[in-house]
């Protein structure tokens, strides 16, 4: 019998091989707690962050025989082509003077006279807004025109991080959506007066009608606990072309909802 092999399977050798994996098992899974979290998704890792997404807010009237809203809507079509993952669209139809448009609501008219608030008041459609306080390009005259247009007022805004993780879930039934949205704040500092909106929208049609904005409703957060995910359930809100295909926008914001912090979209099956 070899001399090694008789040592490396004497009794007492075993032992305190045997004593010697225990104690390095236990070091190791002690040493592990004190490793610090480096999963850039895990909201408890205090580095954690997000790609923020743009928030493009259209108000028009696509009743008016004018084609200017149709133009810039064309326009934002072909910039989200090329920016799907940075950007959301909804447009906001707005009766004017002489023209109704008949998916016009009158929440559009509150929540325009508010973003009016930060621009001096000057009103007029198409009026579109990115982030709200971000850039304002209000107009347009040919497809070429607006997309350079919009492709100037977005370009500041893009990769850009946020310190939100946000999540929509929903619950259906019959036409009615009970949003419910997750929503964590990374960091190491509390989300303070946050304002929570769901935005339910509708693809009338396939030209100028792609994001229409049907309903929406909203809540209020006095505060959110950093490194973690909350839970939030929303008013409901009403399909009113339940032959149409939806999608449920959800945005977070300062409690005035003039400070936009993260957006995110979900299809409704």
């Amino acid at each position: 019998m070899s001399v090694f092999r008789y040592h490396f399977n004497h009794p007492r050798f075993l032992f305190f091989y045997q004593l010697s994996l225990i104690g390095l098992f236990a070091l190791f899974f002690t040493g592990c707690e004190d490793i610090p979290r480096d999963n850039p998704l895990d909201p408890r890792n205090p580095n954690s962050i997000r790609e923020h997404k743009v928030l493009v807010e259209a108000f028009v009237n696509t009743s008016n025989p004018f084609n200017y809203n149709e133009v810039a809507l064309e326009a934002l079509d072909s910039l989200v082509s090329y920016n799907s993952e940075q950007m959301i669209i909804v447009e906001y139809h707005r009766n004017s003077r002489d023209y109704s448009d008949p998916y016009h609501l009158p929440e559009n008219d509150a929540l325009y006279q508010s973003y009016l608030s930060i621009y001096g008041g000057i009103s007029g459609m198409p009026d579109v807004f990115f982030d709200v306080q971000g850039a304002r390009v209000q107009g347009a005259s040919t497809v070429a025109n607006s997309f350079r247009r919009f492709s100037n007022a977005l370009s500041g805004l893009l990769n850009q991080n946020s310190e939100y993780a946000l999540e929509i879930h929903y619950e259906k039934n019959g036409n009615l959506i009970r949003p419910k949205i997750t929503l964590a704040k990374l960091g190491t500092t509390d989300g303070q007066d946050l304002q929570i909106r769901a935005i339910l929208i509708a693809q009338i049609d396939n030209s100028f009608l792609k994001r229409v904005v049907r309903d929406y409703s909203s809540l209020t957060v006095a505060t959110l606990p950093h490194g973690r995910y909350d839970s939030f359930n929303l008013p409901g809100l009403t399909i009113r072309e339940p032959q149409q295909p939806h999608a449920l926008v959800a945005v977070v914001s300062d409690r005035s909802g003039l400070v936009i912090y993260q957006s995110e979209i979900q299809l409704i099956q």
